[in-house]
């Protein structure tokens, strides 16, 4: 069935198993209709009294977008939220909307209100009490005075006691606020014979049940021997509880599925009938029944969730989403650690459009709500990713919600840290037990958005780096020039060369990727540039873009001194890194006709955009022959001591050896062996000059296992021989 519409679903968390009985009650249903339902959840049911601070505010903010988002209709699950700050504040949210809301357990203006059967339920299981157990003296420990829940069940267990004709006193009734204290106390008193020990005690939820038959137990008193305990509710604890703990189960499912009939029925004008899911009793052994009940399969889920929490543990997400230089690689970096929600369907990162924030003022940033428009940093599915980096509008919650789908249930949660708001997570799911909004789901997006705030940050310290540099010349650390520095003296330069009768080129170079070992290499390449460039004009003009300016006589000499100059580059960082994979250079190179600084600026500008070309396309693996024989021949210069043979190289890049000989002579106008024996000698030159080596050694090290050999090509190359050079040159 393809999905028709979309319901709204605003509840506090998704923990219990309660919880997920509601959810699922209303996702079955919903998915029967035709609709998708999407679940605003601020995953932690806060209490003001105990924790509250922007931490908590942030995950609150998600429940803005349902007056945000275009539904068909909401479901505002009031009776569960535990504050009424928090209330009043989502009732707010739906009351500013003129979608139908319909209200479960409170009443809110503009909307319309509905009530959970708990009458009907807990009738029949203090009936259960007396018709097959034959209890007359019954207890009842109920919940919270006033509360419509607490007394509508309580009114049940009265009306099924008359009807029994048991006389119900105001001293049969303990209100037990829902918790466990005073089912303590008055499993302590029953023991003591402080008050007279009844035939059961049937109680409203299924903590104050436990509880009291923990107490029972304890003061010598035994359940159902002595005395018969029954809860309501069918929380999972009441399958642990010694004895097991007979209950009503259901109530949450069914009220989830008949609220969402009830709102199509607001919807459409036509209410369907919910004939899934009905309250039935759970038999354990409390009551003194001899059956028991087939364990409920959800509880089966809860303990596969548990051991789900194994493979968070192993993740390392929080190093993997930090430390990101720009948004293509934490959206990356997310979608590597996204594998850990296996059962997920879709998993969608939406930032506000606004994430960066103010620039020019850092401590203005997003505290509350969401922008007209969203962010599609990931779209995450299994086995593929969808399109990311766009914008769409906030109001259609998801872009994939505008394409024929089959109705789903999706999660929103908020994605905020350090008090400011970066987005929401939406997470897909087809069936309502894949949830796990648990302490692992909750630190997997708390190191998501400390990833995007760690871009941020570096995002900031490029902006402030960039606006430094329109004011400087220089790289504070390394001392190279920036962008304005080389703009400023690269008319000079080309001036210069042009009196010495030389012609200028402008070369630009980049590399990737950024980092070796985790080590930030542009303070190495800076380094290394500079010393290969003291009598011509170099400069970093962008984060790692690089411009030299080169001389030339010829225009085939454009070629040969920019590769010659990247083989440097590489042979300086194998110096200082070792033997180990450096990053691809990729370079761009154009001759510079004029000293115009328009002109310059023209070039400047058009070569890099023809750099960032080359460099996507090569990141992608498209890289033609020619760049491969120009990569080919930076390693050979780098490393000439290398056996090089035409062969292997020919296979390395793909093509023929009689093809690539042609290629290589028709780029560099000399053959491959030409060049080999060119970078050996003058590596060798380099030895003898600046070191003590014996001429052997040196002839090793240049690839000659001949030192004979070595001298007869030294002497043909320099017109003198090793040892004439030393003493020249030293």
């Amino acid at each position: 069935m393809t999905a028709k519409g979309r319901i709204g679903l605003i509840v506090p968390e998704i923990n219990s198993m309660l919880d997920y009985d509601f959810v699922d009650g209303a996702y079955t249903q919903a998915k029967m209709l035709g609709y998708d339902l999407i679940v605003y959840t601020g995953v932690f049911n806060s209490m003001r009294g105990i924790q509250y601070d922007a931490y908590i505010a942030g995950l609150e903010n998600v429940y803005t977008l349902v007056c945000m988002h275009e539904l068909d209709g909401i479901i505002y699950a009031y009776e569960r939220y535990h504050t009424q700050e928090v209330i009043d504040k989502i009732s707010d949210y739906v009351s500013q909307t003129d979608t139908p809301c319909l209200v479960l357990g409170g009443e809110v203006p503009k909307t319309q209100s509905m009530e959970a059967d708990e009458y009907g339920s807990m009738y029949r299981i203090t009936r259960h009490m007396t018709d097959e157990h034959g209890c007359r003296k019954l207890y009842c420990l109920a919940g919270v005075p006033g509360h419509r829940s607490s007394e509508e069940r309580l009114r049940g267990f009265r009306d099924a006691c008359a009807d029994c004709g048991i006389s119900i006193n105001d001293e049969d009734i303990f209100y037990g606020w829902f918790w466990k204290d005073v089912p303590e106390k008055l499993g302590h008193d029953i023991a003591n014979g402080k008050i007279r020990r009844p035939d059961a005690v049937v109680c409203c939820n299924d903590v104050m049940a436990i509880s009291l038959i923990d107490s029972l137990t304890a003061n010598g008193i035994k359940v159902p021997e002595d005395v018969k305990v029954t809860g309501f509710d069918g929380e999972v604890d009441s399958l642990f509880c010694k004895p097991s703990l007979t209950t009503m189960t259901g109530r949450d499912k069914e009220f989830g599925a008949d609220a969402v009939c009830r709102l199509c029925g607001m919807i459409n004008g036509s209410t369907p009938k919910q004939q899934f899911f009905s309250q039935r009793m759970r038999f354990g052994r409390s009551c003194g029944c001899s059956k028991e009940s087939e364990i409920d399969p959800q509880l089966f889920d809860m303990i596969l969730r548990s051991r789900e929490k194994r493979q968070f543990i192993a993740t390392d997400y929080i190093y993997h989403t930090s430390g990101t230089t720009n948004e293509q690689e934490l959206s990356e970096r997310i979608n590597e650690v996204g594998h850990i929600f296996s059962n997920v369907e879709w998993l969608d990162v939406c930032l506000c459009s606004d994430w960066k924030g103010d620039m020019d003022n850092p401590d203005d940033f997003r505290q509350y709500g969401y922008p007209d428009e969203m962010y599609m940093l990931l779209s995450k599915r299994k086995g593929h990713n969808d399109k990311a980096f766009y914008n769409f509008r906030t109001a259609d919650i998801l872009p994939v919600l505008n394409l024929p789908h089959e109705p789903h249930l999706i999660v929103l949660t908020s994605l905020h840290c350090s008090g400011q708001i970066f987005g929401y997570l939406a997470m897909a799911y087809t069936e309502t037990r894949a949830i796990a909004l648990d302490e692992h789901f909750v630190s997997w997006c708390d190191a998501l958005a400390n990833g995007v705030k760690s871009l941020q940050k570096k995002l900031f310290e490029q902006y402030y780096r960039s606006q430094l540099e329109k004011l400087s010349e220089t790289d504070p650390v390394t001392g190279i020039f920036n962008k304005r520095g080389f703009m400023i003296r690269a008319a000079e330069t080309i001036n210069n060369f042009k009196n010495e009768q030389k012609k200028s080129c402008l070369l630009l170079m980049t590399y990737y990727p950024e980092k070796i070992n985790s080590i930030d290499l542009k303070a190495a390449v800076d380094t290394v540039l500079m010393s290969l460039c003291f009598d011509t004009l170099c400069g970093r003009v962008n984060d790692n873009t690089y411009a030299v300016i080169l001389p030339y006589y010829e225009k085939n000499e454009m070629v040969n001194n920019s590769e010659n100059l990247i083989a440097g580059i590489e042979a300086g960082l194998r110096e200082r890194f070792g033997d180990v994979r450096l990053p691809e250079f990729v370079t761009d190179i154009t001759a510079m006709d004029s000293s115009e600084n328009a002109d310059i600026e023209k070039n400047v500008y058009v070569t890099m955009q023809s750099l960032s070309d080359k460099k996507n396309a090569a990141e992608s693996n498209y890289i033609d022959y020619k760049e491969q024989i120009y990569r080919l021949r930076r390693t050979i210069i780098s490393q000439p001591q290398k056996d090089w043979d035409v062969d292997s190289l020919s296979h390395s890049i793909g093509i023929s050896r009689s093809h690539l000989q042609r290629r290589y002579k028709q780029i560099f106008g000399v053959t491959i062996k030409d060049d080999v024996i060119s970078a050996r000698i003058k590596r060798a030159m380099q030895l003898l000059s600046n070191t003590d080596m014996r001429i052997q050694e040196i002839a090793e090290q240049c690839g000659y296992n001949n030192e004979s050999h070595f001298m007869r090509q030294f002497k043909v190359k320099c017109g003198m021989t090793a040892v004439q050079y030393r003493k020249q040159y030293k």
